[in-house]
């Protein structure tokens, strides 16, 4: 049998992020769809760089889940505890003391101030459109190998396309997927 390499099979501008939205009906599929997206990252069919769930009940209630983005505490800890040890070691204890505080406060700036992953305005914009007893689960992809990902996508017939940056070549084959069983 002969297949093309897996480069050919990638979409144009794969390197380029590219955010899907896909709904779904029952929270349990779009963390389905989630480990899916996990399990073609792990073997290497697309680069997976973020992934938010963004659920609504049946009163209209909204949550978010995010999957990368770093808390304050987080952010802090880690860098606080790379100024302790640069600190320490051009300082002495009292440098590291320094280093640490200001490794700390830097840390957790950051985290406030930087947003990877999906925007935080992206996924708001997501939440005040998902419908009551739906889950949507927004992916930000590159490097897809589009024949494996639309494959994958079978599985889950009856989700939605939300929303996404593709081409609109791209988004006729999605929807044809997920549209088939």
């Amino acid at each position: 049998m002969n297949q093309a390499s897996p480069a050919s099979q990638r979409v144009p501008g794969a390197d380029v992020l590219q955010l899907v939205v896909l709904g779904f009906d029952a929270q349990l599929k779009a963390q389905e769809a989630f480990l899916a997206a996990l399990r073609l990252h792990s073997e290497r069919h697309l680069a997976l760089h973020d992934a938010v769930f963004v659920t609504c009940d049946a009163n209209g209630k909204t949550s978010v889940q995010e999957t990368t983005d770093e808390t304050i505490a987080q952010a802090a800890l880690g860098s606080g505890f790379w100024g302790l040890f640069l600190g320490t070691l051009l300082g002495g204890p009292i440098g590291g003391l320094v280093g640490g505080v200001l490794g700390a406060g830097a840390g957790a700036v950051s985290a406030e101030l930087i947003d990877v992953g999906i925007r935080d305005a992206t996924i708001a914009d997501v939440r005040r459109i998902v419908r009551p007893n739906t889950a949507n689960l927004m992916l930000l992809v590159s490097q897809v190998q589009t024949n494996v990902a639309l494959e994958e996508l079978h599985r889950f017939a009856g989700a939605q396309l939300v929303w996404a940056t593709l081409d609109p070549t791209a988004v006729a084959a999605l929807q044809r997927a997920l549209m088939t069983s």
